[in-house]
């Protein structure tokens, strides 16, 4: 059967975004001189982040701890109810189609006992950097994946650097179907080759490839990362090496809410404001 996606119409989800409290954080943060986006500095270290979406899948864990390697998985609210080993850096799958952000911080709590700190949008529905960045912002999520591209970067938004990160992906699974997702090279070996350093790695699990009848890239990436000296690392160790220090805020550095911006308050505005 051919993976190649039928033509017709592609459906894009809405969201209800929090307007006027998203515009009321905005004003909260300090106006600047700044015009662009402010990326991190060339890394003197070629680091591979591995990651995966949607579910747990144990079969790729066992593999990559048989080979040294590290990884990030980004977990859907409803699954993380499944068992996952203490030591697998989890984080939020956001899903827009699903609940509010709000809702699955909650869950996310509940299951994991902590708030989420990392975060990649299902699907990579993605509406616009003032709409998403502000939003996982206010939420307290401190490094966004959803984009593609290259270089780790902190966002402007009029003049006003944002308490977050965006750390793009580059590799991701070859398909024929048409979805949101793709690879900045048609060769992966390119981007080893030329050093880029952080290289990171969208794999989903053996399951949903399956599914989506994607091909993996898990194999190949790994054999890459040890071909070429790479250093595996996950998001959180990465984090907090390379992006936490002089990481915009309060005066401690950490992410500032504005005023009633829990993730209860956040949902009352979801419900209240209109869809984009």
């Amino acid at each position: 059967m051919s993976n190649r996606m039928r033509e017709g119409p592609f459906q894009e989800s809405s969201y209800y975004y929090p307007a006027e409290r998203i515009i009321a954080y905005l004003r909260t943060l300090q106006v600047t001189e700044s015009y662009e986006n402010q990326f991190l500095p060339p890394l003197d270290r070629k680091i591979a982040i591995l990651t995966h979406d949607d579910q747990f899948d144990p079969e790729m864990f066992r593999i990559e701890q048989s080979q040294g390697i590290r990884s990030t998985w980004f977990i859907l609210a409803e699954r993380l109810g499944e068992t996952i080993p203490a030591k697998a850096d989890v984080h939020l799958h956001f899903d827009k189609e699903a609940s509010t952000l709000g809702e699955q911080i909650e869950t996310y709590r509940a299951k994991r006992g902590r708030s989420p700190r990392f975060n990649r949008i299902h699907r990579l529905l993605w509406r616009a950097n003032n709409f998403d960045f502000p939003l996982l912002a206010m939420s307290g999520i401190e490094v966004d994946c959803t984009l593609i591209g290259t270089k780790p970067y902190r966002p402007t938004i009029e003049g006003r650097l944002l308490p977050i990160w965006e750390v793009p992906f580059s590799i991701t699974d070859r398909t024929e179907r048409f979805m949101a997702s793709y690879s900045l090279s048609a060769d992966f070996e390119v981007l080893f080759k030329a050093g880029l350093s952080p290289i990171v790695i969208l794999s989903h699990p053996f399951s949903v490839c399956a599914q989506h009848q994607l091909v993996s890239c898990f194999y190949e990436v790994l054999g890459l990362v040890k071909r070429y000296g790479y250093q595996s690392m996950d998001m959180s160790s990465f984090h907090d090496q390379f992006l936490s220090k002089g990481r915009p805020g309060g005066r401690d550095g950490k992410n500032q809410s504005v005023t009633g911006g829990s993730p209860a308050a956040l949902d009352q505005d979801q419900k209240t404001e209109g869809p984009t």
